[in-house]
């Protein structure tokens, strides 16, 4: 057994097909100074589609960056160790998941620029 199919069951399934979203508590428990480290390391040297969100007289910051994980060693450590891809196929009940991109987004506490929603649906019917 693996991390992943200790935490995922038929209620994770049921939810993530109903909600096309689902939270797995611990899921990333060992991974949390990595990915730290990756988003770190993101914010301190910036890729090309990094962006400062907040402009104007909005105050705080809210940095978004993606397309990163073949140059920062924590984020590549994060896509090809981590239980995140056998999660993603265990919920979608799929024997495999494809890895699209990384994309990390970094809102600080106090920020006035309203956070976009996104409402993502499962491909399943």
């Amino acid at each position: 057994m693996s991390l992943a199919s200790d935490l995922i069951g038929k209620t994770q399934i049921a939810a993530y097909a109903r909600d096309g979203a689902v939270h797995i508590p611990g899921l990333f428990a060992e991974w949390v100074d990595v990915i730290k480290t990756a988003i770190a390391e993101n914010m301190a040297a910036p890729g090309p589609y990094a962006a400062e969100n907040v402009t104007g007289g909005d105050s705080g910051s809210f940095f978004d960056d993606y397309c990163n994980w073949e140059r920062i060693p924590a984020l590549r450590d994060i896509v090809e160790n981590s239980p995140c891809a056998e999660a993603a196929a265990l919920i979608m009940r799929s024997n495999r998941a494809q890895f699209f991109h990384d994309h990390i987004l970094v809102k600080e506490p106090g920020t006035s620029k309203p956070t976009p929603g996104i409402r993502m649906r499962p491909t399943t019917s």
